[in-house]
């Protein structure tokens, strides 16, 4: 959804930059990106640390993660990358290893601002970890992941409504408990549930 030639325009307008995953709704730029890192992979069997390559070895939750980065600055041969004012192409690799399972992806990504490989594993690591935090957040406290609401505009309309009624919860600082229990509240007490949505701001 981010990866849209308009939404670059915008931010660039505004002075800013941006650093997005290059999707298979963009073929153009997904097919000229992919192919490029393919050949530069055929022609460099190995890397060395540097502004061009980075690597990032984690464990955690009794997975261990494994993140590569390949750069290419300035890419002028890359026409399509040209029109997004793109500054920078990157490739970054991600091999997760846990007790039952391993799995390798990798996921394409332009940026309007001039990054080094280890700038672009921080940026793209922070990223997935805000969406991870926040996905794990809504399914503990609202059970999304077992939502089975399809038809129309349904999924979206229900996902809004969670995101704001989690913002709400989050900020009422009056019950020192999770989310989750500050929902049972707000269903037990209404004072507490007209308190919570008092917060909003019209």
């Amino acid at each position: 959804m981010g990866c849209q030639k308009r939404i670059a325009d915008s931010i660039l307008k505004r002075g800013a930059d941006y650093l997005l995953a290059v999707k298979a709704n963009q073929k153009s730029l997904h097919k000229e990106v992919a192919e490029y890192f393919d050949r530069y992979w055929e022609n460099t069997p190995e890397d060395a640390p540097g502004p061009v390559f980075a690597e990032r070895a984690e464990h955690q939750h009794g997975r261990q993660e494994h993140r590569r980065c390949w750069v290419l600055n300035e890419p002028s041969e890359l026409a399509t990358a040209k029109r997004w004012q793109a500054k920078t192409v990157a490739a970054v690799q991600l091999d997760r290893q846990d007790a039952r399972k391993g799995d390798t992806m990798i996921r394409n990504y332009i940026s309007s601002r001039t990054l080094t490989a280890q700038e672009v594993l921080a940026a793209t690591r922070e990223h997935w970890q805000v969406e991870n935090c926040l996905h794990w957040v809504l399914d503990v406290a609202f059970d999304e992941d077992r939502a089975r609401a399809r038809q129309g505009c349904a999924a979206e309309n229900l996902a809004t409504a969670r995101q704001i009624v989690l913002n709400l919860l989050k900020q009422d600082t009056t019950h020192k408990v999770g989310i989750k229990n500050k929902r049972k509240a707000c269903g037990w007490d209404l004072d507490y549930m007209l308190k919570v949505l008092g917060e909003i701001k019209i």
